[in-house]
């Protein structure tokens, strides 16, 4: 006959077992294939994300799809100006009259310290120049400056007024973008760590820039 002894030894050692798993664990990523224009139904059979199971609103009006958990990773599904950015725990497309109007994201998992927001500002800055993106030159728009003085002059800028820098990419005749970079915590006195945000909005050429939903956002960093 088993003891009492064994069985709570063997029972704690499942739950330690489970609590290891359970903090090394990250989810697999899911996919959201999407471009402004693309169908709501080409965008749900081209993703891994459950879109289907995860929207809400009507095919005939408005229809929303909202993550709000790790890990996505958006793929702007143009031919020619498409990108894919790292993964994250927040994103939302709207739709209308089934066709995609607005993608917005923040292109991390969570918020991160102004060195790791900056090299991934980098990488994404680089994706959007090698996809045909430009800078809109009326609304005085330009590439990062992301020279050693210039990320110097943007981290003091974002610390010391807790601004917002930004900048709004066009494809001619296609697509809008909103490009920017925020301080979330830490900045401006505020006591605790620095952390920075990288928000994306896109949506129609012809429509205002997409803002991003301000009642959403990723975790705070520990």
């Amino acid at each position: 006959m088993v003891s009492r002894k064994k069985i709570i030894h063997g029972a704690m050692t499942l739950i330690l077992g489970y609590g290891a798993w359970a903090y090394f664990y990250e989810p697999e990523a899911t996919i959201i294939s999407a471009h402004v224009g693309k169908t709501f139904d080409q965008v749900a059979q081209d993703s891994t994300f459950p879109i289907k199971a995860r929207s809400g609103g009507a095919a005939t009006d408005m229809q929303w799809t909202y993550v709000s958990e790790p890990s996505v990773i958006i793929r702007f599904s143009d031919p020619r100006h498409g990108f894919t950015l790292p993964p994250t725990t927040f994103a939302a497309v709207t739709y209308m009259h089934g066709k995609v109007t607005s993608i917005s994201t923040s292109p991390m998992l969570k918020p991160l310290p102004f060195d790791e927001a900056i090299e991934l500002l980098a990488q994404l800055q680089q994706q959007f120049q090698a996809g045909g993106w430009q800078p809109w030159k009326d609304s005085d728009s330009s590439w990062f400056d992301l020279t050693p003085a210039g990320r110097q002059h943007l981290h003091e800028a974002l610390r010391t007024r807790g601004s917002i820098r930004g900048q709004e990419l066009i494809v001619p005749g296609k697509y809008t973008m909103i490009f920017r970079l925020h301080c979330h915590a830490g900045c401006a006195n505020v006591p605790g760590p620095e952390r920075y945000l990288i928000d994306i909005g896109l949506g129609h050429a012809d429509d205002a820039p997409y803002e991003r939903p301000k009642q959403i956002a990723p975790a705070d960093a520990d």
